[in-house]
């Protein structure tokens, strides 16, 4: 069979390059050619394509490409030599690229990927049937949400395969967002889109709590999301300060959750003390002078009290260390309070301070260390 499928292609391409030559020559000319012989032409080069694919076996489904293409093709010709017009046209073609995977599929139906290019050339198609009719938002809904299905297919079809979740919930974020753009603001879309990025790694908790780790990046994604909703009810200084309470918030919890996650209450009390000097710089007068070194001292004694309350800890957790961290920014702190708007010219003099501090401490001998037992003799 391969053998006369060779034969035939071979009687076919030197038909044409005789035909080639000819027009060369002069003898005739591709110009003239009508549009109708066109279609002709193509159905013809279909119709040999699909008896090559016969004659090499039903297995190689690849010939149905070129097969459904050229056949695509015609049907596009003779409906434009029809006066037919639109955006329409262009679906024989996109279904043409389609068919072939499907074919495959059944062919091979342990070979999901196949579905995939298969579904979005399908819907490729019906867009592009329904482009002149329909909204260019809902169009785009359409695609993103239809793309979706094939591996939402693919990860019931085999439960082991999770990866398939992953560009499942993409699509389907995405296609909802571009659904709802021009019905709801901007915030409420924005809102959704960082909800929806901070939900899998929840879920990634949910179902292993050994996973720690994906709790941080779902605070910080649905902290992040409520910022836009809160633009929305309250004024910016109002807003800044709860955003920064509620950044504080998740670590405060794991800190409390789990005694070794002692690391936690760093960023915790960072972001409390900011949102603190938000509060209070509610209350005070702009561009003054006083007021603006108390608000440097409030913010400095706040990160130092979180360093000197990890050193109260030293007994249960490594953090013998965080006294310099503490003393520094506690002395910084008395500093601010004291010089006002002018405690901004001595920073060089307090890091220089720090600096000498630590290699001080760093210079001094440790505790000699106790003399091990010498191990009993039995």
């Amino acid at each position: 069979m391969r053998k006369t499928s060779s034969l035939v292609w071979g009687i076919a391409l030197i038909l044409l390059s005789a035909v080639l030559l000819a027009d060369r020559l002069g003898y005739i000319d591709f110009s003239r050619i009508s549009t109708n012989t066109w279609v002709f032409i193509l159905g013809g080069a279909a119709i040999l394509c699909l008896i090559s694919y016969f004659l090499n076996g039903l297995s190689h489904w690849g010939w149905l490409f070129p097969t459904f293409s050229f056949a695509a093709f015609s049907l596009t010709v003779w409906l434009v030599t029809r006066n037919i017009t639109g955006a329409f046209l262009g679906a024989p073609i996109l279904a043409a690229i389609a068919l072939p995977f499907y074919v495959g599929f059944a062919l091979h139906p342990r070979n999901w990927g196949l579905l995939i290019p298969a579904w979005i050339m399908t819907i490729l198609t019906v867009i592009t049937l329904m482009a002149d009719q329909v909204a260019g938002t809902l169009i785009g809904a359409l695609f993103l949400l239809s793309a979706a299905l094939p591996f939402l297919f693919v990860f019931l079809a085999n439960r082991a395969r999770r990866w398939a979740l992953i560009p499942t919930w993409v699509f389907f974020i995405l296609g909802l967002v571009t659904l709802l753009a021009d019905r709801v603001s901007g915030n409420l879309i924005g809102a959704l889109f960082l909800y929806s990025i901070a939900l899998p790694f929840l879920v990634v908790y949910l179902l292993d709590n050994t996973r720690r780790w994906a709790l941080i990046p779902a605070a910080v994604l649905g902290i992040l999301g409520t910022f836009p909703l809160l633009s929305m009810i309250l004024t910016g200084d109002v807003a800044g300060a709860v955003g920064m309470f509620l950044f504080a918030l998740p670590f405060f919890v794991v800190y409390f959750r789990w005694k070794e996650a002692w690391w936690a209450l760093i960023p915790a009390g960072i972001f409390a003390s900011i949102g603190v000097v938000v509060v209070c710089s509610m209350f005070v007068p702009e561009n003054n002078d006083l007021w603006s070194g108390i608000l440097t001292g409030i913010l400095l004694l706040g990160m130092g009290l979180t360093f000197g309350f990890l050193w109260l800890r030293r007994g249960t957790l490594p953090t013998d260390w965080a006294k310099y961290p503490a003393l520094a920014l506690l002395v910084a702190s008395l500093l601010a309070f004291i010089l006002g708007k002018n405690f901004q010219d001595y920073w060089a003099v307090v890091l220089l301070a720090v600096g000498i501090l630590l290699i001080v401490t760093s210079l001094l001998p440790g505790k000699p260390k106790e003399p091990t037992p010498p191990a009993s003799s039995s």
